[in-house]
């Protein structure tokens, strides 16, 4: 989405919609307001009141919003401009009934538009300005609201500011932009490196009058300069492996694409004999199942056996399986480790036999752990990695976050992924290599697309 479906919503209620958007600098909140501009307007309805930018700068930033905003539409209100403007409205000193003026010519400029909408940016800083002759803000503020209503103008207010003011309660709608540090439970190894550190942007819906808000906090971006929100990812707990996924071909000999396209852009592939670590944090449920599906129905498609341990509670679907005969589920049993780790090489032995190249093992530590307790998987855990270097096997060990095995997996990993819940969505970071945040949406139920959140 665009925008969220509740701020579309609250804007199509009537004419004369009043809302404000406020945080700290450098949060989106000029995106957003453009965002909404561009979703909301007709083609050169809108119009943008700038204390800051001229429309030549405006549109080097932002090129996609002149058709929403053209030149004309564009007033330079630094201070010195509206200072003077103000001063040859009124013919000598501006007073209180001068600077309405000025905004009501403003209004009639855009009254004969299709569903005109203003952005006044920053309205801190105009107030600022003109604090000096109009004195009583609120008043001023509450007279600039009903112009809005009385002429069907739709205002946008941005503010700098992230505390509660008078405006919050005259406008008809309040939205909050927020740029904020986000940190995973980190195991001992990484706590004081900062490794986990990132960092999300999100929007939270204070009030919109008139409109029933479902969601009231989205994650964000703006990432290509545009503003994009994310919709919570729906849990699905059936694993189907093969079925529709569309093959991806392995971005070097000897590496294993992943079966995202951006993840294989990240990581350049799963090398040959590599160990590569997926932490699920709490509270992503079910829903990293298309993770694992995504990997293993690629591996299939380009040719390679599949060997799954499955982690606690996961569940396949065989009857969704491209080559049953070459993909082998096995579950942790037993005792003894090094018995059952000889019988599990000997099936690898099998596969790679079947299919003539390297396999792919995706392994759940956390079933491992539950069965063979941490010591034991600590044991027998070098002769595995040797098996996988001799033999070339890509390897994804699926590790929870708490588990003990994740002391462990962080020094053997060639790549080491964290996938997070966030605002109903999912989210996936790089540890090893470091990689900002990624939303993880799905298209046509298997397509797995990552959107860098910055």
């Amino acid at each position: 989405m665009r925008i969220p479906t509740e701020i579309h919503r609250f804007f199509e209620i009537g004419e004369g919609q009043t809302l404000l958007i406020k945080g700290l600098p450098g949060t989106g909140k000029t995106t957003l307001a453009f965002e909404i501009l561009n979703v909301m307007c007709e083609k050169r309805n809108g119009m943008y009141i700038s204390t800051r930018v001229d429309p030549d700068r405006l549109y080097r930033t932002f090129p996609w919003i002149k058709e929403i905003v053209p030149p004309r539409n564009v007033v330079n209100a630094t201070q010195s401009k509206l200072l003077q403007t103000l001063r040859n409205i009124a013919g000598g000193i501006p007073t209180y009934d001068t600077v309405l003026d000025f905004f009501r010519v403003l209004f009639e400029d855009v009254e004969d538009m299709e569903s005109p909408i203003i952005v006044f940016d920053s309205w801190d800083a105009l107030m600022n300005y003109i604090s000096p002759i109009i004195k009583e803000q609120q008043s001023f503020e509450q007279n600039i609201c009903e112009f809005a209503r009385d002429m069907g103008i739709h205002i946008i207010f941005v503010s700098e500011s992230a505390d509660l003011m008078p405006l919050d309660y005259i406008v008809d709608g309040v939205v909050y932009m927020e740029h904020y540090r986000i940190a995973g439970t980190p195991s001992s190894a990484v706590r004081d490196s900062g490794m986990r550190t990132r960092y999300a942007r999100e929007i939270r819906l204070e009030k919109l009058r008139g409109v029933e808000i479902l969601q009231r906090t989205f994650t964000a971006t703006l990432h290509g300069g545009r503003f994009q929100c994310f919709t919570p990812c729906v849990e699905d707990g059936d694993a189907r492996i093969g079925g529709d996924h569309v093959r991806i071909s392995d971005p070097k000999e000897d590496c294993a694409s992943t079966g995202i396209p951006q993840l294989d852009e990240i990581t350049g592939g799963l090398k040959y004999g590599s160990c590569n670590v997926l932490e699920i944090n709490h509270g992503v449920g079910k829903r990293y199942y298309h993770i694992l599906t995504a990997l293993a129905s690629n591996a299939l498609k380009n040719g390679r056996a599949v060997c799954i341990i499955p982690s606690i509670g996961y569940q396949l679907s065989p009857r969704e399986i491209f080559v049953p005969t070459n993909v082998r589920v096995v579950q942790p049993y037993g005792d003894d480790i090094v018995s059952w780790g000889k019988e599990l090489i000997g099936i690898w032995d099998e596969l790679r036999e079947r299919s003539g190249r390297p396999i792919l093992n995706i392994i759940g530590m956390d079933a491992m752990e539950f069965a063979f307790g941490y010591r034991q998987l600590l044991n027998i855990a070098n002769r595995l990695i040797n098996q996988w270097k001799e033999t070339n096997d890509i390897n994804l060990l699926v590790v929870k976050t708490g588990q003990e095995s994740i002391n462990m997996a962080i020094h053997v990993a060639d790549t080491y992924f964290v996938v997070n819940e966030l605002n109903g969505g999912l989210c996936i970071y790089g540890v090893i290599p470091r990689t900002e945040l990624y939303n993880m949406s799905f298209e046509g139920g298997s397509r797995i697309c990552l959107t860098p959140i910055v």
